[in-house]
């Protein structure tokens, strides 16, 4: 049986390794006429750091992650020179709360998504120590396939 990839979870940390892994998404999505949610996780820290993070309101702090998300995405279709509007395949922009293994997975299998689609900076074999902790935590917890995308090396001239 061929799989149907019609639901893309696409991670993101927001940083250059996650941006870059959002191309093979939006690759994923317009080769089978998939929808993407995007999740970022507003990391669950140790019981020390959360006391002196307190002040910092959730509410707030999840606002200005979608926001950040919103703007990836603009700083992404310039860069790519992207000629259509692939916002229509975005379904969903999450912003959870917690450990980024744990719910990236959990929203996986409760949103019964085809594939989850997030980066690494890790280089190597893919369990190798090098591996993204979150992304090496993410395919061993899920349920569902995982791509994890890794940052090229950058070609010295």
């Amino acid at each position: 049986m061929i799989p149907q990839i019609k639901k893309i979870l696409y991670a993101t940390d927001l940083s250059e390794s996650a941006n870059h892994a959002f191309g093979y998404a939006l690759s994923l999505a317009l080769s089978n006429d998939a929808k993407i949610s995007i999740i970022t996780v507003y990391e669950k820290l140790t019981h020390n750091i959360n006391i002196e993070m307190r002040s910092e309101d959730f509410k707030t702090a999840k606002i200005k992650l979608a926001e950040k998300i919103n703007s990836q995405l603009v700083h992404f279709e310039n860069k790519q020179n992207i000629e259509f509007d692939y916002k229509d395949m975005i379904d969903d922009i999450f912003v959870n709360y917690g450990l980024p293994e744990v719910e990236i997975t959990e929203l996986a299998k409760k949103e019964n998504y085809d594939v989850i689609v997030m980066g690494t900076h890790g280089h190597g074999f893919l369990f190798s120590p090098l591996i993204g902790s979150t992304a090496k935590k993410v395919v061993k917890l899920s349920k569902v396939p995982v791509l994890v995308v890794r940052l090229p090396e950058k070609i010295e001239k």
